[in-house]
């Protein structure tokens, strides 16, 4: 089967440069426009299913690029999608978590995978959920099926984490781009990435 993984269009929130997890900004304009791009390249594409996570950005990105009234096409809200609870580090920057949340961001620095953020959702956690959630569409598919995942850049490098092999440490191995779609062929025991960032 092939999976299509789309990063949600970019938002206010990406655009200033906040954590954001499950606090859902709009999309941004420029975030609109990249949605339709993704429409446009996947345009020749047969997709059976589109999943995409509860957060609203991610639902709105769907709602852009498919058509939700097709026949054709099942569509299914997947909470295990959703992006990680960064806790009271939601809609902080970089700058002023390192300087309020210093020892604590230190610790996230020397080690993610052990990493708990503060009053949210540890990595391990973030992990295990996402996985389990693609573990559930991957058995719920036939293999000739082609299936969209519309989600986040953390949510979309676990998968790749996963089905490629790589676990925790490949996580920040990859870039996972705005208003573009990465490509996956999973096979009964193996998965190729396609490509990354179309």
């Amino acid at each position: 089967m092939k999976l299509i993984l789309i990063r949600h269009g970019e938002t206010e929130g990406n655009y200033k440069g906040l954590y954001q997890g499950i606090m859902d900004y709009p999309l941004s304009e420029e975030g609109n426009l990249q949605n339709l791009k993704v429409k446009s390249k996947l345009e020749n594409i047969n997709v059976n299913k589109v999943y995409y996570s509860a957060l609203k950005r991610a639902k709105k990105t769907a709602e852009a690029i498919f058509d939700f009234s097709s026949s054709t096409i099942c569509f299914e809200e997947v909470s295990s999608l959703n992006e990680i609870n960064f806790g009271v580090w939601e809609g902080k920057d970089y700058k002023y978590i390192s300087k309020n949340y210093s020892e604590q961001f230190q610790s996230f620095i020397d080690d993610f995978r052990t990493f708990e953020f503060p009053e949210g959702e540890s990595f391990k956690d973030f992990y295990n959920r996402v996985c389990e959630g693609i573990k559930k569409i991957i058995n719920a598919s036939k293999e000739e099926d082609n299936i969209a995942i519309v989600a986040h850049g953390g949510t979309i490098k676990v998968i790749l984490c996963m089905l490629l092999g790589f676990n925790y440490e490949g996580f920040y191995k990859f870039n996972v781009n705005h208003g573009c779609y990465s490509l996956i062929t999973v096979y009964k025991d193996s998965a190729v990435l396609e490509f990354l960032n179309k």
